[in-house]
Order: structure tokens, then C-alpha cells, then sequence
């Protein structure tokens, strides 16, 4: 008996385990108390963090436990972040005196007190000043608290910031030091504060570098897609960093989010990038609050006007106040630390009963393991996905397309002009295998545009006027395309006209699709696109009429259509698929996966992309367009005729000739 309930105990934990996916090392401070920082990789891995607001702390990490050396569970508690109350203490203001290059100024707190910020106010506006910060507790031994800081308070641009952060500290006084040696120096100051440091130490913010990527994008924008360490993490902004000396531009953050059935784009923060330089002084405000991202990709878009791009160097995301993990280590050996269970509930320990204990008692400071956490041969998630459909036939469809073989994974396939124009808005796309069974998918409209090049030919002149003919790829081109243009010249102004090319029996009648005016008046910088928003749908050709008026004819630089890009998102059953496209009959399916569609955009997708359009070749990509078979019929038809006419026409044998 003993043995079977060895045995039972051994299956139970075994299989416990087994829902785990991760599992990572913990060394504990000291024996006792100890508090645990939760990394990046904990949050990307384990079940979510959860908040009623940024700062409202209530929960997250249900799936987190702790073992020891024997197996054993170690009790523990999610202790919240602290929010301490923030008190200023004022200070006298004590002269130094000026050198050469820098000015200076004392701040007395009349007593040695433990402070973390200095706040300078009352200095005339607009100022942007470097500084150095020391502090003292006898006005004898100086500390370096802050070698080389930014304080700056610029009105036009919107920019201040005049508080000095620096590392908690017993001191009575602070000292100031500027640097004289490219800026005026600072005349007068209003007051001087420190602020106390409580004994609820606030709770400091995580920053994270991301990755990101170049996206394509249309003139006069820039995109990135930013690429988390994890879905559901508690971001609370994106920060930028750019070498540009001046930046002042609009920028937004968008998420793909599930809505009426397809993946759509929705924002989740906006902010105005600042930042100025002066005289090798630098202020910024680069970063942009964002609500909370669900997923572990996010879209930046830049608003450039006409500037380049920004000159980005790197993206940090800015954690909320992360909560703390609190255990009691019996002998200050390494614990384990499984999650990764999206099944698994939170737990509950007597432990419990010592939460106010644990909040304002000392505690010693546990650390993760430096190696990277090790992956548990935990159940697949995505063995339950959905990844084959119904059969269909491929004959009602005339367009089919080779997609190249994936890993079984998360695939994003990026869908061409030729389906977008010739699909019926997508209510006809199939994804099918070698079965011809249908591979479920989610719609997914990306931000960045699909853009096609368009061949500039020479202009042809009609008096004042230049005539540019542009012959569109399709007819059928999607509702929203946008033609751009743009050109070299910096300084013009011209009225544009934009036509339907209908050929020469129409050229007399032209229907008109937009007019407008395209200008710009800066010297210094590029000219903004000339954007036609106008629906281009059955043109064939485009005439872009533009009056001249007594200038030199405005040179074309470039012309291009903007495609509003989708994208199919599904789980790539790892052989050769085909996408079919053509059939006006098909209305839009109807797939269980959007059931999952969170699971379908809360982690990164592979990336594909159609294979281009092929000839018609032993039957694989080929257009069955049913007017071919219409034309090789009525061409038979008409030779038959023509046989049969000839015969009819040949004279009959008189009865008189000789035989």
C-alpha cells in the first residue's frame, strides 16, 4: 500500500508538472524574508498581471509556483507596489561664488534628511541648462549625486522639466552647479525643495529595450512595428530614442484587435514628439502613454510632414509599478519557480495571515538565475487550434496561387494587389492544402500600405498645361487606393486635375475623378506627396492634368499606388498550400478560429509572402478567367462560318457544260 500511494503521489506531481512550460532558478537574499522583482521573462510567460487602473494593483501571475530542493511547495505572497505620498521639504539658498565657466548655488535643508529629487523653481523663462549635483551633510565632503544633468524649461516647445533624480541619501546640503560655458548663466532662483524620502519606498519603473522594424509607408509617414518580449505585459508608454538635434511631430501606437470578425488596427496612445538642442544641451519629451497592449506587437506611426525620417536609435517600453514576490527561506537554498499553465488558478497559503508583516518588514533581496529559463514539455496550446476545414473545389475558382512551405506555426501570409483586386473583397479567398481542405484563417488590415510603382512617361504638352498618363495595373483596384506623386521642386504652386483616361473616342468628354492644389513654400525641405483619394475603381488609366501657368512644367519624381494591405493569420500546418481567389458565387466563411482570435494576435507571426504570378503552367497558378474559352470558341465559330460561306458561294455545275 505504501508503495501504490508512492507511486499515485509521484503521478499526481508528475502530471501537475506537466501543464508547466517554464521553469526557472531563484536564489533567495539570506535565510528568512525575502523579496523577488518579477523580470520580463516571468511576465511574458506566465499568466497576466492584473489592473484596475495603472497604478491600482490587484492581481496576475495565478500560475506562478515555488519548489525547493525536495519538491516541496514554497508558500508565497504577491505583495503590491508601493505608491509612497510624496512630501518637499524647502531650503535656504546659499550663494557661491562664480568661476570662469560655471555658477553655482547651495541648497540647506537645515537638518540632514534622506531625499531622492531636488525641484529648482523661479528661474526665468526659456532656459535649458547642464548641471552637476552634489550633496553634503557637513558642507565639507561632497558627494556626486547627478555628474551631468539637463534642467530646462522651454514654454515654445513645451518642454520642462526642472527636478534632478538621483540615489536615495542622508544629506543637509545640495549643491548646484552650472555650466556657463555655452549658455547664459541663471540670474536669479525662485525657491529650492528636496523631496523626503518615506519609509514606503516607491516602487521603481521597469524600462525594457524592444525591438523593432522599418515598415513600409506612404510619403510624408513612417512606421515600425514594435515587437514586445511578451504579450499582456503592463506597458504604460513607449519611449524613443532619436539623434535628431529637433523633433516636433505627432506619433501614434496602434494594436491589432479583433472587431466585427477581422483584425483591425485600434490605438492605444498618441503623444507630440519634443525635442530641442541648445548649445550641446539637450531637452526631450519622447515617450508616448499608451492603455495596456494585449498582444506582443504594436504599430508605430510617425507623422513626418516634410521631414526625413526620424533618426531612431532605439525603442524602450516603460513598465507600470510591478508588485514584488514575498517567501520565507528556510535555508537559503536555490528554489524553482514553475508557470506557464493558462489553466491553472491562484493559489492560497496561510501565509496570508503575515501580508502586513511582509509589506513593512525588512526583507532580503532574492535575484533570478542569470541562465535562461527552461522550457517544460508542457501540453501544446496550438495542438488545439484549428488547422484544416471543410473541403471545397478549387475548380469554381479561377486564380490559384502557390504558397511555399512554413513551420507549423503562427503565420501572417501578405496578400498582393493581384488578390486584393480581383477577389470579391475577400469573400472568395481560400486557403486550402493538398487535400483541398481549407486552412481556417482570421483577416488581418495592417497598417502599412502595399504600394505599387507606376511607370512616369514623358508629359505631353496642351498649352500651359502638362499631361501625365499613368496606366493603372487594374480595373477592379480596392475602394481606398490612393495614387501619390511626388517631385523634386521645392517652391511652386500649381492646380492639379485628375482624370479617367477613357482613350481618344472619350478624350473630348474626360470624366473628372479630383482636382485639387499641390504647393509648398519651404525652400529648406522636400515637398509634401500630391495624394489623390479619389476611388479609382474601373479606370483603367489615369491623366494627371497639371496647369502650368507661365512656370517651368513641374517635374514628376515618382508615382505610386497605396493599397490598403491585409493579411490572412492563421496557424501554418507545416505543407504546400495553395490561395484561391475568383469566385463572384463564394460569399466570406465562416471558421471557428475566431473563436481564438486573441490567441491569434497576442504573440509574433511568421511572416510570408505570396509566390509572384506565374503563367499558366501545367495547371498550378493560372488564371481560369472564362472569357479565354469564350474567345477560342468564337474563334472556331467564325472560322466555321467562313468555311461554310465559301462553300455556299462556289457555282453550281451547269447542265449544259460538258461532263
Amino acid at each position: 500500500m505504501r508503495r501504490l500511494a508512492l507511486v499515485a503521489a509521484l503521478l499526481t506531481a508528475t502530471t501537475l508538472g506537466a501543464a508547466f512550460k517554464s521553469e526557472r532558478m531563484i536564489h533567495p537574499g539570506a535565510k528568512g524574508p525575502n523579496r523577488l522583482v518579477p523580470d520580463v521573462a516571468l511576465l511574458a510567460n506566465a499568466k497576466p498581471l492584473r489592473y484596475a487602473a495603472k497604478l491600482q494593483f490587484e492581481g496576475g501571475l495565478d500560475d506562478l509556483r515555488l519548489y525547493d530542493a525536495a519538491g516541496a511547495e514554497v508558500s508565497y505572497l504577491l505583495l503590491a507596489p508601493t505608491v509612497a505620498e510624496e512630501t518637499w521639504r524647502g531650503a535656504t539658498v546659499l550663494p557661491v561664488a562664480p568661476t570662469k565657466t560655471t555658477s553655482a548655488f547651495e541648497a540647506d535643508l537645515g537638518a540632514a534628511t534622506l531625499v531622492d529629487r531636488l525641484r529648482i523653481n523661479g528661474i526665468a523663462t526659456p532656459f535649458l541648462k547642464r548641471a552637476r549635483l552634489e550633496g553634503s551633510g557637513d558642507r565639507a565632503h561632497w558627494t556626486v549625486l547627478a555628474d551631468d544633468t539637463t534642467v530646462f524649461d522651454l514654454p515654445d516647445e513645451e518642454l520642462r522639466n526642472v527636478e534632478i533624480a538621483f540615489a536615495p541619501g542622508t544629506y543637509r546640503y545640495l549643491r548646484v552647479t552650472w555650466d556657463d560655458r555655452a549658455s547664459a548663466r541663471v540670474r536669479a532662483i525662485g525657491s529650492v525643495e528636496a523631496r523626503v524620502r518615506s519609509d514606503a519606498v516607491p516602487t521603481e519603473r521597469v524600462r525594457v529595450p524592444v525591438a523593432y522594424r522599418v515598415r513600409a509607408s506612404e510619403p510624408g509617414k513612417s512606421r515600425y512595428r514594435i515587437l514586445l518580449p511578451g504579450s499582456h505585459l503592463p506597458v504604460e508608454a513607449i519611449e524613443l530614442n532619436v539623434a535628431n538635434g529637433n523633433v516636433f511631430r505627432d506619433a501614434t501606437i496602434t494594436e491589432g484587435r479583433l472587431t466585427d470578425g477581422e483584425i483591425e488596427q485600434l490605438p492605444l496612445g498618441n503623444a507630440k514628439l519634443r525635442r530641442a538642442e541648445r548649445d550641446g544641451a539637450v531637452a526631450a519629451q519622447l515617450a508616448i502613454p499608451i492603455t495596456f497592449p494585449q498582444g506582443a506587437e504594436l504599430e508605430l506611426t510617425v507623422d513626418d510632414a516634410n521631414n526625413p525620417p526620424l533618426q531612431l536609435a532605439g525603442i524602450v517600453a516603460q513598465l507600470s509599478p510591478l508588485p514584488s514576490i514575498y517567501f520565507e527561506s528556510a535555508d537559503g537554498a536555490p528554489l524553482t519557480a514553475h508557470f506557464g499553465d493558462s489553466k491553472r488558478e491562484a493559489p492560497h497559503y496561510d501565509l496570508e495571515a503575515s501580508r502586513k508583516f511582509a509589506m513593512k518588514g525588512a526583507a532580503a533581496i532574492a535575484t533570478w538565475a542569470t541562465s535562461d529559463a527552461k522550457q517544460l514539455a508542457g501540453g501544446d496550446e496550438q495542438e488545439q487550434i484549428p488547422t484544416a476545414g471543410a473541403p471545397l473545389t478549387p475548380d469554381a475558382f479561377r486564380y490559384r496561387r502557390s504558397v511555399a512551405p512554413a513551420a507549423r506555426a503562427l503565420t501572417s501570409l501578405l496578400l498582393d494587389a493581384d488578390v486584393l483586386s480581383r477577389s470579391n473583397a475577400l469573400a472568395d479567398v481560400r486557403l486550402v492544402d493538398a487535400g483541398d481542405r481549407q486552412v481556417p484563417y482570421v483577416v488581418e488590415t495592417r497598417p502599412d500600405p502595399l504600394k505599387l510603382a507606376l511607370t512616369i512617361e514623358p508629359p505631353r504638352r496642351d498649352g500651359s498645361t502638362s499631361i501625365y498618363r499613368f496606366r493603372l495595373p487594374y480595373a477592379t483596384l480596392p475602394e481606398g487606393t490612393v495614387l501619390a506623386l511626388t517631385t523634386s521642386a521645392r517652391v511652386f504652386e500649381r492646380h492639379v486635375t485628375v482624370r479617367a483616361d477613357r482613350g481618344d473616342e472619350a478624350r473630348d468628354n474626360p470624366r473628372m475623378l479630383d482636382d485639387m492644389w499641390w504647393r509648398s513654400t519651404d525652400a529648406s525641405s522636400a515637398a509634401p506627396a500630391l495624394l489623390c483619394t479619389c476611388s479609382l475603381r474601373g479606370v483603367r488609366a489615369v491623366e494627371i492634368v497639371v496647369d502650368e501657368g507661365d512656370n517651368a512644367p513641374l517635374p514628376i519624381k515618382s508615382a505610386e499606388l497605396l493599397i490598403s494591405s491585409r493579411a490572412l493569420r492563421f496557424f501554418h500546418p507545416g505543407g504546400p498550400l495553395r490561395l484561391l481567389y475568383g469566385n463572384p458565387a463564394a460569399s466570406a466563411p465562416r471558421y471557428d478560429l475566431s473563436l481564438l482570435a486573441p490567441r491569434l494576435f497576442e504573440q509574433p507571426a511568421n511572416e510570408i509572402a505570396l509566390r509572384p504570378m506565374q503563367k499558366a503552367a501545367g495547371g498550378e497558378e493560372k488564371s481560369r478567367e472564362p472569357w479565354v474559352f469564350g474567345v477560342i470558341i468564337a474563334v472556331a465559330v467564325i472560322a466555321l462560318l467562313a468555311v461554310i460561306a465559301a462553300l455556299v458561294r462556289e457555282r453550281p455545275v451547269s447542265e449544259d457544260a460538258p461532263r
